[in-house]
C-alpha cells in the first residue's frame, strides 16, 4: 500500500483532535456482539491512550455531531449508561403505523400509545434526582412497568442498574470540525448517522474521515436481513466508501469482497487497510467464579458463541443435534450442546423450537444473557467450539475461544478460514452430513481434535486488545501521539 495520505495543515496553531463516534455504544443495552466489543475495546483504549482524544455522538435531529459530556463518557464505554434512545429521530427511511396519525394530535397520541415506555423513562429521570425519597418512589413504581423487553435497558446483564440519560443530560454543544481533525466511526453508523449530513460536514470542513468496516454481508446475502436495514446498509456505505479517506477492515477477505464490489459498482475507494481485533476481552476477574453455568459439566459440552440468526447456522446444528441424540450418542457421553448468544432478527420459530423441542431433555442450553466473567467462563468448562456460520466478515469468537486454548469446528464462510489459520478443521457450512460426522467423532473420540488443541496450545498468539487498539490508531493516524 502507499503512504497513507493525510490533509492536516501543520503549524497553524489548530490541534488536532480524533474524533472518536460512540454513537452506537451510546445507544447500546445487552450482552456485547462483536461490533460492539470492538468499539468498547477501541474506544476504551482511546480514552486511556490517544492525545486530545474527543468522544461524539450523532444527532438525528440536529443532522449533526455532538460532544458526549465528559463525566459520562467512561459509563458509556463500560456499559452502565446509555442514552434514551427511544427518544431520538429516527434515520432509516421507514414507514410506522405512526405516520398516519394527524400531526396535530400525533404527541399526545403517541404518548398514550406508548404509555409503558413513557412512564419508564420519565420514572428513570425521576430516579436520578437528589432527594432519596424521590428515587425510592420511581424506582418500586417502575417495577410494575418493567417487561422483559424493557429489562436489558434498565439493567446490565449481572442485575445491577443502568443509567438512562436523555440526550440534553449526556450531550454538550455541536462540534465545531476543523482541517486538523480525524472522525473515526466503528460500529453500526448506517443504524443512526446520516451520511449525507457527514458528506456535507466533510465538505465544508475538510476534516478526515475514517471508517472500521466489519463486512458488507448486507449486500451480499441480503435475504438475511430486513429490505429496510440493507436499504439503510447500502445507502451508507455507498457515499461512505468513495467520502472516507481510509477505509479499515478486520479481515483481507472482507477487504477483498468489498473492493470487487466497489468496483462493480463504479465506487471509488480511497485507501484501505486491514487491523485484526483483539482476543482477550472475556478474561475473568480475579474474584469471579470460573465454574460453568448450572446445569453444565467441564469438558463435558460443546458451545457456540453467536448471536442466533438464520445465517450463523444455528438451524443446522440444531438438526445435526438431533440426529446424535436419536442414535444416543451425546447421552453415552453425558455431552451437551450449548448455544450462547441473543436471540436477532427472524428465528422467532428456530427458539419456540429450541425451548420446547422434548426431543432435545436437558441435552441443550440457550443462555441469551452472559457477562464478560460468564462468557470466560463457558469458553473454560467446553470440550470444544463450534461456528458454522455461512459468511463472515471476521469471527471473534474463533479468536476467543483460541485464546482459551479450544479447538473450534469452523466454516469455510468468508473470512473464517483466514482467522482459523490451520488451527481448526473449516467444513462447508451446507453440509450437513459433514457436521454431524466431524461433531460425533469429536465427541466420541477427544483423541480426534488432540493435534488441533496442542497446535493452538503451542503456536497460537493471541493479539490483546491493548495491541490491536494500538495498531487500529497508528494505522488511522500514524502522527498521532499516543500515550503508553
Amino acid at each position: 500500500m502507499t503512504e497513507l495520505p493525510t490533509n492536516k495543515i501543520v503549524d497553524q496553531g489548530i490541534r488536532a483532535r480524533v474524533m472518536f463516534d460512540v454513537s452506537t455504544l451510546s445507544r447500546w443495552a445487552g450482552p456485547d456482539i462483536g461490533i460492539i466489543r470492538v468499539e468498547r475495546e477501541l474506544a476504551r483504549w482511546a480514552l486511556q491512550h490517544v492525545k486530545n482524544a474527543v468522544f461524539v455522538f450523532f444527532d438525528p435531529k440536529a443532522g449533526a455531531y455532538r460532544e458526549v459530556k465528559r463525566e459520562w463518557v467512561a459509563p458509556i464505554i463500560e456499559g452502565t449508561a446509555s442514552i434514551n434512545r427511544w427518544t431520538l429521530a429516527n434515520t432509516k427511511a421507514r414507514r410506522h403505523k405512526s405516520d398516519l396519525i394527524p400531526h396535530e394530535i400525533k404527541h399526545a397520541a403517541m404518548w398514550i400509545l406508548q404509555f409503558r415506555r413513557n412512564a419508564l423513562f420519565t420514572l428513570e429521570r425521576m430516579r436520578h434526582r437528589p432527594r432519596p425519597a424521590a428515587r425510592v418512589i420511581a424506582e418500586r413504581l417502575q417495577q410494575a412497568l418493567i417487561t422483559e423487553k424493557y429489562r436489558p435497558y434498565l439493567f446490565n446483564v449481572d442485575g445491577t442498574r443502568r443509567t438512562i440519560l436523555a440526550s440534553e443530560t449526556m450531550l454538550g454543544p455541536e462540534v465545531e470540525f476543523n482541517l486538523q481533525d480525524t472522525l473515526v466511526c466503528v460500529g453500526t453508523p448506517w443504524e443512526h448517522s446520516d451520511i449525507h449530513s457527514i458528506k456535507a460536514l466533510k465538505e465544508s470542513r475538510g476534516f478526515r474521515f475514517v471508517v472500521l468496516c466489519h463486512d458488507i454481508i448486507p449486500l451480499q446475502f441480503p435475504y438475511f436481513y430486513k429490505q429496510t436495514d440493507v436499504i439503510a446498509f447500502r445507502q451508507y456505505y455507498n457515499e461512505a466508501f468513495p467520502l472516507a479517506d481510509l477505509v479499515v477492515f478486520t479481515a483481507q477477505t472482507t477487504e477483498r469482497d468489498t473492493l470487487a464490489y466497489c468496483k462493480m459498482h463504479h465506487l471509488r475507494i480511497n485507501d484501505t487497510r486491514v487491523v485484526p481485533p483483539g482476543a482477550d476481552a472475556a478474561v475473568p476477574r480475579p474474584s469471579s467464579n470460573n465454574t460453568p453455568p448450572p446445569g453444565l459439566k467441564r469438558g463435558h459440552y460443546v458451545v457456540l458463541v453467536s448471536t442466533v440468526e438464520p445465517r450463523k447456522g444455528h438451524q443446522m446444528i440444531y438438526n445435526v443435534w438431533l440426529r446424535l441424540l436419536a442414535e444416543g450418542v451425546p447421552q453415552k457421553k453425558d455431552f451437551k450442546l450449548v448455544f450462547a448468544g441473543r436471540p436477532g432478527w427472524n428465528v422467532g420459530a428456530l427458539i419456540d423450537r429450541l425451548k420446547n423441542d422434548t426431543h432435545l431433555g436437558d441435552s441443550f442450553q440457550l443462555l441469551t444473557s452472559l457477562d464478560d466473567d460468564q462468557l470466560a467462563s463457558l469458553y473454560d468448562g467446553a470440550a470444544f467450539c463450534l461456528y458454522p456460520s455461512i459468511y463472515e466478515g471476521y469471527g471473534l469468537p474463533i479468536v476467543e475461544a483460541f485464546f482459551r486454548q479450544k479447538a473450534v469446528l469452523a466454516s469455510t464462510g468468508g473470512a473464517i478460514p483466514e482467522v482459523v489459520a490451520g488451527f481448526s478443521p473449516c467444513l462447508d457450512p451446507h453440509d450437513e452430513s459433514k457436521w454431524y460426522s466431524m461433531l460425533r467423532q469429536w465427541i466420541v473420540d477427544p483423541a480426534a481434535r488432540t493435534p488441533y488443541e496442542t497446535a493452538i496450545r503451542t503456536r497460537f498468539r493471541a493479539t490483546s486488545w491493548r495491541a490491536a487498539a494500538q495498531q487500529f490508531f497508528q494505522t488511522i493516524d500514524p502522527t498521532e501521539r499516543i500515550s503508553q
